[in-house]
């Protein structure tokens, strides 16, 4: 069940983040949910379902978009390896450590996608994009991160009473 649920939020995700979610651009940037999903799982469940998570969010991005194959699965799935690793003991009900995660998260991303998207084909202007695309997209990242972590957290609640429920009823 868990499988099931969480393949759908990815999926509305990612149809609200190709729909919706551009009407809402601000400077022409939109926000990465797909990345502050993959955050908020990996810190609420572990490092190797965030990892899965992120592969499938990315493959997904990138099967649709059709860019070069691999680089946005790869990132997001290391975020979501690196994002559960650390973070197994902290207290769940905070925000500060996911809106930190994704801030961080967010400039790593953007940065190694300049790298290599950008940097590897010729194209030098990092200032410029650090000032038009990694900080508004950071920015607009941590703001979405309160609203998607309270919905990924009331999932993993729910999905959590579920199998307790289950577990009690045999």
């Amino acid at each position: 069940m868990r499988v099931a649920i969480i393949s759908l939020v990815i999926f509305v995700n990612f149809i609200l983040q190709i729909t919706l979610f551009q009407w809402i651009a601000v400077m022409g940037i939109s926000p990465n949910t797909a990345l502050v999903l993959v955050v908020c799982y990996a810190l609420l469940r572990n490092d190797i379902e965030g990892a899965i998570v992120g592969f499938f969010a990315g493959l997904l991005s990138e099967v649709f978009f059709g860019s070069s194959m691999g680089i946005a699965a790869f990132l997001l799935m290391m975020i979501g390896f690196v994002c559960g690793k650390p973070f197994k003991d902290f207290y769940k009900e905070s925000y500060v450590a996911p809106i930190i995660l994704v801030a961080v998260m967010s400039l790593a991303n953007e940065f190694l996608f300049y790298v290599f998207n950008f940097l590897l084909q010729g194209g030098t202007n990092f200032p410029r994009y650090l000032t038009q695309i990694i900080i508004p997209t950071t920015v607009y990242n941590m703001l979405f991160c309160i609203f998607i972590y309270r919905l990924v957290y009331g999932i993993e609640r729910f999905l959590q009473k579920r199998i307790e429920k289950s577990k009690n009823f045999k």
